[in-house]
């Protein structure tokens, strides 16, 4: 394994959310506010070697 690395995750809250219609690429145009927090989370990631387990290398190919 490799050493971890952190990485912030800031909360942020919505103030409000529009879905104002659709593009031809089939993404939404959005219309949104809102205010980032003083409170969020910490990931911390690290590389694994190759998983030992069928679940566990199902989940590393999605």
């Amino acid at each position: 394994m490799t050493d971890p690395t952190y990485w912030p995750a800031p909360a942020k809250l919505n103030l409000f959310l529009y879905i104002n219609g659709r593009q031809p690429n089939g993404y939404h145009e959005l219309q949104t506010l809102f205010q980032f927090l003083d409170h969020g989370d910490t990931l911390l990631l690290r590389l694994i070697k190759a998983a030992r387990s069928a679940s566990a290398r199902r989940l590393m190919r999605q």
